[in-house]
């Protein structure tokens, strides 16, 4: 590789360069490690007189200094070694050096290694740090492609040097898995708003879920005198809920970690496990059989509806939750709190949990409509079952109107088909409610990953896949809904 170094002034020959810097010629290895003072996860191209080979900046001398804005802190002991640190960015693996600060009144090593966009994998012996670039892209990239954690591993692994196959990149799996999860939530924390003291009225001040803000909510979005709107036009401001199960949100039954807790309980879209636990342990016995004195579900009392027959007790023989039940709202947006993990089949028990968490804070609202393709079964004995779970709901279940979905109806017989048709419906026009079918198809992919998960993790990761789906319906309706308006102005 011929020719002088391209810094002015240096005379050295030129043998390595940096493909990650835009348009930077080639240098001598002394000025491209001062040039990357600020840039340290660069790989340098290093000519060996054959090829050029990925080096890192570590191998010729360059240390990472933190809280000096990359110069090294004038207090370090002279006697006092950089430490060896492995830090994995979204281009690789890297074998670094580092220095932390050592001024009187310094931060804590924690907070440097925050400050600097490293986010450690243990408190214990920090030795190991993940860039914040490499966790927000994992975070954005299993929201949008479902793509598992050992796969984006994998390919962070692949984009470091591998030359030796008898030295190859060591694991950081395990170490990513933890780190992933904890910045996950942290950052779902930070986005949520109720660390910036914002308050949706209708939501939980403890939530974390992004609300679907079309919904009629009081004292937000509904104009004044609402509530003094006549009857026949009360279906204005009406909340229509649709429910369904998903079977491919499976979670395989494995050995259970007693320390394994999601980070989101009680703040995401599913039940409080110990509120559930609290039903389920007076539902079932510890063989997973229903109790004998439990009488409260009732079977599949339409003829028609013959889908039901699928779901054999035997289709679950090795799941720990055969899938979920959601309610999402009609502008397909999952409900905070409003979904529940299933253990064989749907239960009205679980689905009456599901349903409560979807109308909690709609007690100010005249009018709730609702759709699930057993609802004619389902409303047998609901009001009997809210008494006993949910006693300060009963006036609302009483006026709530269920119906059907309008493809699942056609499975029904002819008189379900008439009295729940949202057709024959006050105020539903052509309404379907079928919308919560949307989100599996692309909600299933994830499914591969997760139904290998423990209890915790899969809670926090479907919790970042609702609430991502939920954020990019909310970030879409800026578009969507002033072509909708026109359109409707254009017809009237």
């Amino acid at each position: 590789m011929p020719g002088c170094c391209a810094t002015p002034g240096c005379t050295r020959p030129c043998d390595a360069r940096c493909r990650e810097c835009s348009g930077r010629e080639a240098t001598c290895t002394t000025c491209a490690v001062r040039l990357h003072r600020n840039l340290p996860f660069h790989w340098l191209s290093i000519w060996n007189g054959e090829y050029f080979q990925r080096r890192d900046l570590a191998e010729f001398g360059f240390v990472l200094y933190l809280g000096h804005h990359g110069d090294a802190c004038p207090n370090i002991p002279t006697a006092e070694p950089p430490i060896k640190f492995v830090v994995i960015h979204d281009n690789g693996v890297h074998c670094t050096q580092l220095h932390y600060c050592h001024c009187p009144g310094r931060r804590s090593r924690l907070s440097q290694l925050i400050r600097a966009d490293l986010f450690p994998a243990t408190l214990d012996r920090i030795e190991t740090a993940f860039t914040c670039q490499v966790l927000e892209r994992f975070h954005l990239d299993f929201d949008v492609s479902k793509r598992s954690t050992q796969d984006f591993v994998r390919i962070v692994e692949q984009l470091s040097p591998n030359d030796d196959p008898l030295e190859p990149t060591k694991d950081r799996y395990r170490d990513f898995l933890l780190a992933s999860r904890i910045h996950r939530y942290l950052t779902t924390d930070k986005r949520s708003g109720r660390r910036h003291g914002i308050v949706i009225p209708g939501r939980d001040p403890a939530s974390i879920t992004v609300p679907c803000l079309t919904c009629p909510i009081p004292d937000f979005n509904l104009p004044e005198g609402w509530d003094d709107t006549e009857e026949n036009l009360r279906y204005l401001y009406r909340l229509v809920l649709c429910a369904d199960g998903n079977y491919s949100l499976q979670r395989k039954t494995k050995p259970a970690d007693e320390f394994d807790v999601a980070l989101t309980t009680g703040e995401g879209f599913f039940v409080p496990e110990d509120i559930m636990r609290d039903f389920l342990n007076q539902k079932f016995n510890g063989k997973g059989k229903q109790a004998p004195h439990v009488g409260e579900d009732v079977g599949i009392t339409c003829a028609g509806f013959k889908v039901a027959r699928s779901q054999r007790t035997g289709k679950f023989r090795y799941v720990e939750n055969s899938g979920i039940l959601a309610f999402m709202c009609d502008h397909l947006h999952f409900r905070p709190g409003a979904t529940v993990d299933l253990y064989t089949t749907e239960t009205w028990g679980q689905a009456d949990y599901a349903l409560a968490a979807a109308l909690t804070g709609t007690e100010r609202l005249l009018e709730r409509g609702a759709s699930y393709d057993v609802v004619c079964s389902y409303i047998c004995h609901i009001v009997e079952r809210f008494a006993k779970s949910h006693p300060d709901l009963v006036p609302i279940v009483k006026e709530l109107k269920m119906l059907l979905p309008k493809l699942h109806m056609h499975a029904h017989q002819e008189m379900c088909q008439i009295v729940y048709a949202f057709c024959y419906a006050r105020g539903f026009g052509l309404a379907h409610g079928e919308g919560v079918e949307t989100p599996w198809a692309e909600m299933n992919i994830a499914g591969l990953s997760t139904r290998e998960m423990t209890a915790g993790s899969r809670h926090d990761a479907l919790n970042s896949l609702f609430n991502y789906w939920n954020w990019r319906k909310t970030w879409n309706m800026c578009t969507s809904s002033p072509h909708v308006a026109e359109c409707t102005i254009v017809i009237r």
